[in-house]
Parts: structure tokens; C-alpha cells; sequence
């Protein structure tokens, strides 16, 4: 996962200590249409989804646990699809190169913009990747322990998870910040002055330390293996209980809406495993073809249109939990059309 939370910022250069398999035209093109065009439209598809899904499920009510993860998870990934498309890191990397081409007081402001951006991104996105962890730790209360899942899973315990998430990465991400600082110097290429995000001297002081933070906390190890190993343990449970319902049919209603209830959640937590070994794949080539991490000045190439689809596949995994929903789960089907035949019936 480390190609989803590198906070160098990003653009166009090259390293050349690296090997260099694609031209520099050709990246800045694919990063074009990336940037300009693939990420704007998944952002605005992600966003209206996601929307939807909140709409749904506050209407179907936030005193079901489920429901607060589900629309915690849709919050977060609404807000990162919105701050992914940062419009002052596009005006640095692809339209200055590398530098703000603007007064000092216009670059300063879009350089603390593109910051407020960066931190809302990563903050919402590594957020979002831990509440499948929840779902899953959530669903396994309720197949296992369902006389006491009450006592044990209440809303306000959830909304206490979701915000301490929330609180520690985003304390994490504004603690990289002071990486960075703003410089305003003389370009003799341009013949004028520029803007530039420059290291700072904390980065220096964390240098030594910046592998292992990358390693142990942005790599995000902890959350897929903790749905990994509670899904396996809940499909067995899920298997083993289908087998007695018949036994059981005076709760067939309850178990019903159980079972709904649970695989909609599995199907979120599968979308995010599988996004997961996708994402995880350019990590195991070796790294003078693709480099790219927190410590990367220059990554290469490769590396660069890597990163670039990484981050497509990331915010696909934020975009299709609607599409997911409106497949898995009749209840919110139905609720999702009586809305919109609602809404259709007033405009008329």
C-alpha cells in the first residue's frame, strides 16, 4: 500500500540514477489524461454515489452499527475523491513543472490550499481503509456473539472508533507537513521568481526514521489482514448457521435480515482486499525500475504512471460501494427507488 500514502509531492521529474524505460513526453502525456481526465470522472461518478449511499442509509436510520460504518466509510471516501483532484498540485506539477509561476502572495496561498488538500486526501483515504477493518470486526460480534451484540457494538462505540480513526491520521498526516516548507527564489531558467515545496529541516531531523514510519504505519499491513482472517471466520460461521436456519423458522424474518445485512458488509470488505493485493503487486518489482515512496526525491518513470493507476484503482475501491449496495442489498434497492420515484413524481 505504500504507493497510495506517498506524501512526496508528486510530478513529473526524473532520477537519473534510475533505469529509465519511458520517456519523460510520454509520462507527462499519461499523467495528463490521468490527472485531467481519468480521475476527474471517477471522482464525480465516486462523489454522486456516494451521496446516494448516505441519502439511503440515514434514511434507513444510524442506530444500526452497520449503518454508521457505511456511511462513515461513504463521508470519507466522498471527501477524498473530492481533495484527490487537488487543482494547486496540478498547477505546480503539470502546469509549472515543478514550480508555482505566480507572485509570491498567490503561490503562498495555493501552496497552503494544496497542503489543506493533501492532508483532507490521505486523512480520508487511509480512514476509509481501516473501516472495512471495523465492518468486519463488527460482523464477527454479530454471527458469533448475537445475544450479547448489543452490550458489546453500540452506536456511540462506533462513532468513537470511526472518530479516533479519523483523529489519528489525521494528527499523522499534519505531523508530515513540517516535512515541507514554502521557498520563494530566483529561477534563472524562467528569469523570474517561483514558488517551491521545499524540505524542510524536521524532514532532515526524520530522515533516519521515514523508512520505518513508512513501512510500519502507511504500509497497511493491519487492516487486510485483520478482514482477511475475519472474513474466513465469518463465512464458516455464515455456512455452519445456514445449515440449522431451517431448524429455526421462527426467527427466519431476523436471520434474513442478518444475512442481508452481512453479506452487503462481506462484499464491501472483498471490494477492499482486492484493492488491496492490486494495489500491493508494484511493490514487490524491483525498485530501479519503479521507485516511489516517502523518500523518493525523483521517482522514475515507471514508477511515476504506476503511482498515477494506483491511485485509480484507490479511488475506484472509493466509488463502487453504491454499486455495490444497490446489488447486494434489496432493502436498500427499494429504498434507493422509492427515492428516486419521489423525486420524479415532484418534478412532474
Amino acid at each position: 500500500m505504500n504507493a497510495t500514502v506517498n506524501h512526496t509531492p508528486r510530478g513529473p521529474e526524473t532520477d537519473g540514477g534510475t533505469m529509465q524505460m519511458v520517456s519523460d513526453e510520454t509520462t507527462k502525456v499519461i499523467s495528463e489524461i490521468v490527472l485531467y481526465g481519468l480521475t476527474p470522472l471517477i471522482g464525480i461518478i465516486g462523489i454522486t454515489g456516494n451521496t446516494f449511499s448516505i441519502i439511503v442509509l440515514r434514511k434507513h436510520g444510524l442506530h444500526k452499527c452497520s449503518n454508521i460504518l457505511l456511511v462513515s466509510l461513504a463521508f470519507m471516501d466522498t471527501v477524498y475523491l473530492t481533495c484527490y483532484n487537488n487543482i494547486p498540485y496540478l498547477f505546480y506539477f503539470l502546469q509549472g513543472g515543478g514550480k508555482f509561476l505566480y507572485s509570491k502572495i498567490v503561490s503562498e496561498i495555493l501552496y497552503v490550499l494544496y497542503f489543506i488538500c493533501l492532508v483532507a486526501d490521505y486523512t480520508c483515504c487511509l480512514g476509509a481503509l481501516c473501516i472495512p477493518m471495523l465492518i468486519t470486526i463488527e460482523r464477527l460480534v454479530a454471527v458469533y456473539i448475537p445475544l450479547k451484540f448489543g452490550q458489546i457494538i453500540t452506536p456511540f462505540r462506533t462513532w468513537a472508533a470511526v472518530i479516533i480513526i479519523l483523529v489519528f491520521w489525521l494528527s499523522c498526516m499534519i505531523y508530515t507537513c513540517f516535512w515541507y516548507k514554502f521557498e520563494y527564489v530566483f529561477d534563472h531558467s524562467l528569469n523570474r521568481s517561483v514558488g517551491l515545496v521545499s524540505k524542510s529541516q524536521l524532514y532532515y531531523h526524520d530522515l533516519p526514521a521515514i523508512p520505518i514510519f513508512e513501512e510500519h504505519l502507511f504500509s497497511m499491513k493491519i487492516p487486510p489482514l485483520v478482514t482477511v482472517i475475519g472474513c474466513s471466520a465469518i463465512i464458516v460461521k455464515v455456512k455452519v448457521a445456514s445449515r440449522e436456519r431451517s431448524k429455526m423458522t421462527s426467527s427466519s424474518s431476523k436471520q434474513a435480515s442478518t444475512s442481508r445485512t452481512t453479506k452487503t458488509l462481506l462484499a464491501v470488505s472483498f471490494a477492499f482486499l482486492f484493492t488491496c493485493t492490486m494495489v500491493a503487486l508494484p511493490g514487490h518489482l524491483p525498485e530501479e525500475f519503479s521507485s516511489y515512496s516517502l523518500t523518493t526525491e525523483n521517482p522514475n518513470n515507471v514508477g511515476i504512471i504506476i503511482y498515477q493507476f494506483v491511485n485509480i484503482l484507490v479511488m475506484m475501491n472509493g466509488s463502487w460501494n453504491f454499486l455495490v449496495y444497490v446489488v447486494m442489498n434489496k432493502n436498500f434497492r427499494d429504498t434507493f427507488n422509492e427515492i428516486i420515484t419521489q423525486k420524479c413524481s415532484h418534478r412532474r
